[in-house]
């Protein structure tokens, strides 16, 4: 069970959102499926959407790791339409005596007109280049 609470909501629908999830794996592979219990993310009477993802991790040679993922989000409701979408990413990363460098490419099929933040009306679905490095201990 997993819930996203929002104390800040000020969108006409709450926010809040509580999954059930489940996830099988078998060697680098993993499979999850995510499904709401509740609405979804402020998404008017989209109670028993879903996410459906797939996702790997191969060690491709030279300390370096590939992880390909793909993922579904069904929006139930009246914004079935334009609130579902497909995302996927590639992630490479490596690993330097504990500290872990990685650059993924994400991105969505997300409706444009749909998904955009309130303040800037910046699209949140187009593609982008995601660098990190985090420190394992």
């Amino acid at each position: 069970v997993l819930t996203y609470q929002y104390p800040s909501n000020k969108l006409s629908t709450n926010a809040n959102t509580t999954e059930l999830y489940g996830a099988l794996s078998f060697g680098p592979a993993t499979v999850k499926y995510s499904h709401a219990v509740t609405n979804t993310f402020g998404n008017p009477d989209s109670k028993n959407s879903f996410y459906l993802e797939a996702g790997a991790s191969f060690e491709v040679g030279g300390g370096v790791t590939l992880a390909p993922h793909v993922g579904y989000q069904k929006i139930k409701g009246p914004f079935s339409g334009v609130g579902s979408y497909t995302d996927y990413s590639l992630t490479a990363s490596m690993d330097f005596s504990g500290f872990i460098v990685s650059a993924a490419v994400v991105g969505t099929d997300a409706d444009k007109t749909f998904y955009v933040s309130p303040i800037g009306n910046k699209e949140l679905g187009k593609p982008g280049l995601v660098l990190a490095v985090k420190k394992t201990f």
